[in-house]
């Protein structure tokens, strides 16, 4: 049996709701609101903020031209004090002067980097501004001088760092040198066996951390004066199994030990010659290639 089909729909036709004028009226309003509100954003906001940031890199960036010139000339001297003879060659009093301008002028690059960075941040917010055609003419103008600048606080604080790590090492391993010849050696030649022991003990504890230190390569150290520094670990183990043998009456171990010891000391004293006189030619293939990047960074960035 057919199912009988249902009977159409018939279609309501609407006539479309008009808009009152009302609405028209306060939609154009809103829209030239926006278009005045984006129009005074273009033509003064956005201008006055440019200007800002301008001048907020504009210190900064004089401020880091100042900073990194007064580091160069901190390094440079440094430096040159440094690399006549070796870290190692200076005095108490000038390895302490030093040490503090070394650790004055890493502070001081450390400074004129930061002024660097807040330029380049003030640069990184002008060029991020929203509704800009072209890049501030002030960034074009700036950005290479502060590449420069960075790249000569970079040379610096690295400079600045191995020269701290230098001096200190020097007036550690300095003091051990000295307390090898007025404490250990006059126990040894007074055949005073348990001090020149307890001595060489002590000596060998605190040179072993010093060996190590000498291997950093941040310390940018010539390998000479770590050659000297192991040749005094040998004259101080040599020493206590010297002085051990003898208060032990172990005669051939001590004879033995004895010319160990006399082996050792013509080893530092060698070592220590070889590095004074490699200091130059250390400088020159290490140090100076640092210290021109330093000059030439720093011109081409002021």
């Amino acid at each position: 049996m057919a199912l009988p089909r249902p009977a159409p729909t018939r279609r309501v036709f609407r006539p479309a709701r008009r808009v009152s004028w009302g609405t028209w009226i306060f939609v154009i309003v809103v829209l030239l609101i926006t278009i005045g509100a984006l129009g005074a954003f273009l033509q003064i906001v956005l201008p006055q903020r440019v200007a800002q940031l301008a001048l907020s890199e504009a210190g900064e960036l004089a401020l880091a031209r100042t900073g990194t010139a007064a580091v160069n000339t901190s390094v440079s001297r440094l430096w040159a004090d440094i690399s006549a003879k070796g870290a190692m060659s200076l005095s108490d009093a000038q390895l302490a002067q030093d040490l503090a301008l070394a650790k004055s002028a890493e502070t001081a690059a450390n400074d004129a980097l930061g002024h660097v960075q807040l330029a380049q941040s003030y640069m990184a917010q002008a060029d991020g501004l929203p509704f800009q055609l072209h890049s501030p003419a002030f960034i074009a103008a700036d950005r290479p001088a502060l590449q420069h600048l960075d790249n000569a606080l970079q040379a610096s604080l690295k400079l600045t760092h191995a020269a701290v790590l230098q001096l200190t090492l020097a007036q550690q391993v300095t003091q051990d040198a000295l307390k090898i010849s007025t404490t250990l050696d006059p126990a040894v030649n007074s055949h005073a066996w348990a001090d020149a022991a307890r001595a060489a003990s002590t000596l060998n504890q605190d040179l072993k951390p010093q060996q190590v230190s000498a291997g950093f390569a941040d310390a940018l150290l010539d390998p000479l004066w770590a050659t000297w520094i192991d040749g005094m670990v040998s004259v101080v183990t040599n020493a206590q199994q010297y002085a051990l043998a003898s208060a032990a009456n172990q005669t051939q171990v001590a004879q033995q030990a004895a010319r160990s010891l006399a082996a050792a000391r013509q080893q530092v004293a060698a070592s220590f010659t070889a590095a004074q006189n490699g200091a130059a030619a250390w400088q020159a293939k290490t140090i100076q290639p640092q210290l021109d990047t330093v000059t030439r960074e720093t011109a081409a960035g002021s």
